[in-house]
């Protein structure tokens, strides 16, 4: 299918993007319920499998404030409103190729190593009731953590920790949601085999009566939940079609150099308003630049299905700026991008629009973000050629001090 014209590119840039940008998107804060403890299974006295059950709150992050003697900070309020998740988490073989239904085999966690695990039968309730729903499947990779002891602490060696992350696919829906097609991303820790702390992110391409520009009922605060961690969110987007480099391979593209802006935003969704569920997303100005390079993993790949995803990784960097002042930098590095070709309402469908997730660690930081420390996963979506982006990156930066709170909201 031949490309679109430079003539209709210059034409068509902002009704492009404007698509791009039009997505729903759900943010929960996913914690254990009482009533419905996880499901642990073992096999040689060896933790191979843990079913997740528990209640995911609605989770409000206010745009930044930039600028002052703090550089940067922002609120984040954890709301009542919240409905039930379940999941089914395996470690599998570093090599294993999951598939939607396939059967994973039983592999032992081991807490001293990174190690890839599937995430299947996913069911995320959206919004008090449980009516709305989304399911899918995907993977992901732990990443142990040791937190020393201090002296006379219990227990006394220190505390081993482990952060999971991972991205899947939409694979069907109930209520509202019954016909959505997306993505969804997941981060957090996890003490084996009951406590856990997860961020649940959710986006809906295409969402039609899903997508509000109303107001929408303010949330309600759960209190007495952990503070350590504060969220942030940044929105990039590439500024013009000739702002990317592609490098070519034998097999075609193997590399984009891209030269986004990076916006403030905004987004919370709830399902109490009188147009029941629904999602807003504001993007606010642009305060700084977001470089890119990604490189095609070799084992990527065609992206045309949920089972045949393609796969990339990348470094990134987010400098932030007060008008010509610059006030810090955050530098990740994406260790998973999963990738599927799907048409975009408003898109010409020879662009070949895509959707994507990805996670990776925070790898560090300047200025305001000096010492940085923490984690992120993003959702999107992009075309091919030209290429145009529209991505919410949503870090959870280690804050035990309100380092980055304006208030604390949790």
């Amino acid at each position: 299918m031949a490309n679109v014209s430079t003539e209709k590119a210059a034409d068509g840039e902002t009704i492009w993007q404007e698509a791009l940008d039009r997505l729903a998107y759900f943010n929960m804060l996913a914690i254990p319920d009482s009533e419905r403890p996880n499901r642990p299974s073992y096999q040689n006295g060896k933790l191979t499998e843990v079913v997740f059950r528990g209640k995911a709150h609605r989770l409000d992050v206010a745009p930044g404030e930039i600028g002052g003697k703090h550089g940067y900070r922002t609120s984040n309020t954890v709301g009542a409103e919240a409905g039930p998740f379940e999941f089914r988490w395996s470690p599998i073989p570093q090599d294993f190729a999951l598939t939607e239904g396939a059967r994973v085999p039983a592999t032992a966690f081991d807490h001293s190593l990174s190690q890839r695990f599937a995430v299947t039968d996913a069911r995320f309730a959206i919004g008090q009731g449980g009516n709305n729903s989304i399911k899918g499947f995907g993977s992901g990779r732990t990443y142990p953590i040791y937190q020393p002891g201090k002296e006379g602490s219990l227990p006394p060696g220190g505390l081993q920790l482990t952060r999971i992350a991972a991205n899947g696919v939409i694979t069907s829906g109930e209520g509202v949601l019954a016909d959505s097609v997306g993505m969804f991303a997941i981060s957090g820790l996890f003490t084996p085999p009951d406590d856990f702390q997860l961020n649940v992110f959710v986006m809906v391409k295409d969402p039609g009566s899903l997508y509000t520009e109303s107001e929408l009922p303010v949330v309600e605060p759960v209190k007495d939940l952990p503070g350590n961690s504060t969220f942030l969110y940044f929105s990039t987007f590439v500024p013009t079609v000739t702002s990317t480099d592609i490098g070519f391979g034998p097999a075609g593209p193997s590399s984009f150099d891209v030269h986004e802006k990076l916006r403030l935003c905004e987004t919370n969704f709830s399902g109490r308003g009188p147009q029941g569920l629904a999602s807003r997303y504001q993007i606010g100005p642009t305060v700084g630049e977001h470089p890119v390079h990604l490189k095609f993993s070799p084992t990527s790949g065609n992206g045309t299905s949920a089972d045949d995803p393609s796969a990339s990784y990348d470094a990134e960097a987010f400098k932030l700026y007060d008008g010509a002042e610059h006030v810090g930098t955050l530098k990740i590095e994406t260790d998973e991008i999963r990738a599927l070709i799907e048409p975009l309402d408003g898109v010409p469908e020879e662009m070949f629009t895509q959707m994507f997730a990805g996670f990776g660690p925070v790898s560090g930081g300047d200025g305001a973000f000096a010492g940085a420390q923490g984690f992120q996963i993003n959702l999107g979506v992009g075309t091919g050629v030209p290429h145009l982006s529209s991505i919410l990156y949503l870090f959870e930066l280690a804050d035990p001090t309100g380092r980055f709170r304006s208030t604390d909201g949790k």
